[in-house]
């Protein structure tokens, strides 16, 4: 067992976790960009994969769009999974970036044998070198994100303080049920973009309690450094340590920490 700075035991076979909605804009991104940025920060080589063909994450960790390495080619067997690995400027944080090839990845899921298992195939040579793998994928349910059921421990969903997010959530968690496989994966619901001043927020906060088996939900405030961070291009805590949006992904990576 290897521990964290943050005093934390975690195994010493690679972990993988998700982060996954069926919507956008809930702060997926975002969050995967930060707990990838503290993972490191504790003292795990971290490796963030962004399978999401915007390459937003891939840009807030400094990787600008490179048209010579497509990412659709590690799906081909083109090109191995380490060449595209790139370093950041924040240690033991690697990346490998999207872009705009990861388009056509589902018709090649679509036409590949057993492609719910590619996913974990390709990753299967990366616990030489990183101790977390997080995603960031784009949103929908799709092979994709059907590999990601497969493989990964933990899938981290981020949820709008909204009576629709919660049914999204429901929605998700009974899909699960459909294969066996799945139903081992673990699942950590989180809020994003709250307004504790707002009353419609604090309630669908206190009603999920019991539809997400969590009294105590990790909860993440709506802030001005979320824009930042494409100003900055770089995690939270590298430009904001001290904010009130830092000390909540703090909170969740403790949480995440319990959970792989």
């Amino acid at each position: 067992m290897s521990t964290t700075e943050a005093g934390h035991s975690i195994g010493d076979s690679m972990k993988k976790v998700a982060f996954f909605n069926v919507k956008g804009g809930v702060g997926k991104t975002t969050s995967a960009v930060n707990i990838a940025w503290l993972a490191a920060q504790a003292g795990m080589p971290t490796l963030l994969w962004d399978l999401d063909p915007q390459s937003c994450a891939s840009w807030y960790l400094g990787v600008d769009d490179n048209d010579d390495h497509k990412s659709l080619n590690i799906f081909k067997g083109k090109t191995p999974v380490g060449k595209l690995r790139l370093h950041t400027t924040h240690p033991k944080l690697s990346v490998i970036p999207a872009d705009l090839s990861l388009r056509k990845l589902e018709m090649l899921l679509a036409n590949e044998a057993k492609s719910d298992q590619l996913l974990e195939k390709l990753t299967e040579h990366l616990s030489e070198k990183n101790k977390l793998l997080l995603f960031d994928c784009a949103p929908a349910y799709s092979k994709v994100s059907e590999n990601l059921f497969y493989g990964c421990d933990v899938l981290a969903v981020p949820l709008l303080p909204s009576p629709l997010s919660l049914r999204s959530f429901t929605q998700l968690r009974t899909y699960l049920q459909k294969k066996k496989r799945w139903q081992k994966l673990r699942l950590l619901p989180f809020f994003t973009m709250v307004d504790r001043r707002r009353k419609i927020h604090n309630d669908v906060i206190d009603d999920a309690k019991s539809i997400i088996d969590d009294e105590d939900p990790i909860v993440i405030p709506y802030a001005s450094e979320y824009e930042k961070m494409g100003i900055h291009r770089a995690p939270i805590h590298a430009f904001a340590p001290n904010s009130q949006a830092a000390k909540a992904y703090e909170s969740l990576w403790a949480r995440l920490q319990f959970v792989i």
